[in-house]
């Protein structure tokens, strides 16, 4: 919780944590601030892998089999995403270590996480911030787009 606030308090914004929970990420914590953009993510909410950035930092670091089975199973209601792409979204957090969607869930809101990683490198939560569209360009603390994140998974390790 208190690296939690410390993210908070930097970026002036809302902060979560989730875990994956069968092919959705479940918020086990949330901190929100007043004048920061809305975050539909709820304390024991649950929202779809695919359209989170929570879900996504999850989805992409869990082993092949997993991610396999999602894939099998996966079909967007709004028929908006295709597996093709959701396997795209996929290996793309998984390169850079981080999660980004633009707009998703709210048009005005940019929601980026990272995995917090076991020794085994697979994730067992993820940690997330929602920012203001507009505030992303010009924020100097804001560089995905740079392949740098808010914050980094480095050095977090959970026991097996």
């Amino acid at each position: 919780m208190p690296f939690m606030e410390d993210i908070q308090q930097v970026l002036n914004q809302n902060v979560n944590l989730a875990v994956l929970d069968g092919w959705e990420a479940l918020f086990v914590e949330r901190l929100s601030r007043r004048g920061s953009v809305a975050n539909r993510a709820q304390v024991a909410g649950r929202m779809p892998v695919h359209i989170t950035s929570a879900g996504l930092a999850l989805m992409a670091h869990q082993d092949k089999a997993l991610q396999a089975q999602y894939l099998d199973q996966f079909s967007d209601p709004d028929g908006k995403v295709t597996v093709d792409a959701l396997r795209g979204l996929l290996g793309e957090t998984a390169r850079q270590g981080f999660a980004q969607l633009k707009g998703v869930v709210d048009p005005d809101t940019w929601g980026i996480a990272v995995p917090v990683l076991n020794r085994r490198q697979r994730a067992v939560a993820s940690l997330g911030v929602v920012v203001p569209c507009g505030r992303c360009a010009c924020r100097p603390w804001f560089r995905p787009c740079r392949r740098r994140p808010v914050v980094s998974p480095a050095g977090w390790a959970t026991p097996d």
